[in-house]
């Protein structure tokens, strides 16, 4: 589990890992790190956790900016995953269209070149 400095405490920590998060990756929000923390936000699995992150909050941006998932109106949390849901499957599909086009475009261009 990855997240920015604004959620970091102790008590999301633990409660991360009472929930079964392997490697909690929240970096320390102020004040003097341990040595054992610094150590800690320097290990591969933290790296690892803030990078994957990092994927997901892109993700997330084109969802917003480019995917018109801007305001849900849907009231309950069910109803907001299944809006969630579909925006990511619409994305989805949008992403293996322009794949598709991308590879027959090539497989046209060879078949004139030959």
């Amino acid at each position: 589990y990855g997240s920015d400095r604004g959620f970091f405490s102790e008590k999301n920590v633990k409660s991360c890992k009472q929930k079964g998060v392997k490697v909690v990756c929240i970096p320390q929000r102020g004040g003097q790190k341990t040595p054992t923390r610094a150590k800690y936000e320097k290990s591969p699995d933290f790296k690892k956790g803030q990078r994957f992150r990092a994927g997901i909050e892109g993700r997330i941006s084109v969802l917003f900016r480019g995917r018109g998932m801007k305001r849900c109106l849907a009231e309950g949390r069910k109803r907001f995953e299944l809006w969630v849901g579909a925006a990511v499957i619409a994305n989805n599909l949008m992403r293996i269209a322009a794949l598709l086009t991308k590879r027959s475009s090539r497989k046209r261009r060879k078949r004139r070149a030959a």
